[in-house]
């Protein structure tokens, strides 16, 4: 199960931009979570530890995978920016430029976060665009060059109202600068079992694209450019980025409002975020077969169970209207942080992995199996739809959910 080799390159460059998404939807599902319990107040400073504990991590895993690991240049940061979830394609509409190996510019010609925050007043938008901005996108370029900084050439609230491109930015390495340092919380989380994984890469089943991204830096880089392998390892390094994001959330809560704290916002992501994400990849999927096929399909890839190498997830048809869903005994059941979705798993909290078998089905059912360990069957049973519950409503209620991507054929064939 979850053999991402099995696809096309033209589904995994979709697959890519979901998985991308999904961190997007995760993080507004999870921050809606905190709000309710803890107030609006919550969220700047739990979002700016959010991310810059994990950009740093994720960013210098794919500079491994992607073979552009080792340079303190603008460009090197810059294709890391490319292929992060925090800049998920088309989502975010951003562009880039390499003045010189110290000096280089970005532009947001769209930014779907800008137009999500815009309708809720000046206030969020200078959180966003400001308070949030300006520490974690330094901490980003710190995986790359510590000495690295971005300053903003002009930003949101935007005037005139319509201005676009939406931001630029000027990224330079400061020689005179202090150095940045990690955080204590990011180097927590690359001492885990997740930041640590090894991802094999596997050979390429189908010709053409760029097996990696040594060479020169693209304007925009579209997913169809890469070859088979390298999607396979990017889309499962996103996967990991998703991961790396709901844990280090969870564990800055902890920190601020108590372990049941980052229980309770775990839940909720999972419950609307999971959800909706199994609707959209069944969109993906587009597979119009028996519901128990396509159940069987959304769980090989929902980057809940993702990447495979950790999680060891097995899925077993039993009949027409049941399968057994199975986490084998993989780096996630030896993880050193009890926070995130598999360890809510671990605790008995079973309503995130019915929801997203519910995003596929409605009225799935789901139970404990005494088949192993951590063992579920999934029954299908349509009598059984619920209301759906407030995590559904906000995931659904985000700009994201209605996404809708654009393919880039042609250039499957550079």
């Amino acid at each position: 199960m979850g053999n991402l080799a099995q696809f096309s390159r033209a589904q995994l460059a979709r697959l890519g931009r979901e998985y991308m998404l999904a961190a997007q939807l995760n993080s507004r599902t999870g921050y809606a979570g905190l709000r309710i319990n803890h107030g609006d107040a919550a969220y700047r400073d739990t979002a700016i530890d959010n991310w810059m504990s994990a950009s740093p991590i994720y960013t210098r895993r794919m500079q491994r995978a992607m073979g552009f690991a080792g340079g303190t240049d603008v460009a090197t940061i810059f294709k890391g920016l490319q292929l992060e979830c925090g800049f998920s394609h088309q989502y975010f509409d951003v562009h880039f430029e390499v003045e010189s190996a110290e000096q280089g510019r970005f532009w947001l010609q769209s930014c779907g976060a800008l137009l999500e925050a815009e309708p809720r007043g000046e206030e969020a938008v200078r959180v966003m665009c400001h308070d949030i901005e300006d520490p974690t996108f330094d901490a980003t370029a710190v995986a790359t060059n510590p000495r690295a900084r971005m300053r903003p050439v002009h930003r949101p609230p935007r005037v005139p109202a319509n201005r676009t491109p939406h931001c630029e930015w000027q990224v330079f390495i400061d020689h005179e600068a202090e150095p940045l340092e990690e955080t204590d919380l990011c180097r927590r989380m690359g001492q885990t079992e997740l930041a640590r994984l090894d991802i094999p890469r596997p050979p390429n089943a189908e010709p053409g694209g760029m097996d990696d991204y040594s060479g020169p830096l693209l304007e925009q880089l579209e997913l169809e450019r890469l070859s088979h392998g390298a999607l396979v390892a990017v889309c499962s390094e996103l996967a990991l980025q998703n991961h790396l994001l709901i844990n280090s959330l969870l564990l800055v809560i902890a920190a601020r409002y108590g372990e049941e704290a980052a229980h309770a916002v775990a839940e909720f992501q999972m419950i609307g975020s999971a959800r909706v994400l199994s609707e959209r990849l069944c969109n993906w999927i587009e597979d119009k077969s028996a519901d128990i096929d396509r159940l069987i399909a959304v769980l090989d890839v929902h980057p809940a169970l993702q990447p495979r190498e950790y999680f060891a997830p097995e899925v077993e048809r039993l009949d027409d209207r049941r399968v057994r869903l199975v986490f084998g005994d993989g780096p996630a059941r030896h993880e050193n942080q009890p926070f995130g979705w598999y360890p809510l798993l671990v605790r008995g909290t079973d309503a995130g992995l019915e929801s997203l078998a519910r995003g596929v089905v409605p009225g799935a059912v789901l139970r404990r199996s005494e088949a192993a360990p951590m063992a579920w069957d999934i029954e299908l049973d349509n009598a059984s739809v619920e209301e759906e519950p407030l995590p559904v409503r906000v995931a659904r209620g985000t700009v994201l959910y209605n996404t809708q991507f654009r393919d880039h054929i042609p250039l499957l064939q550079v």
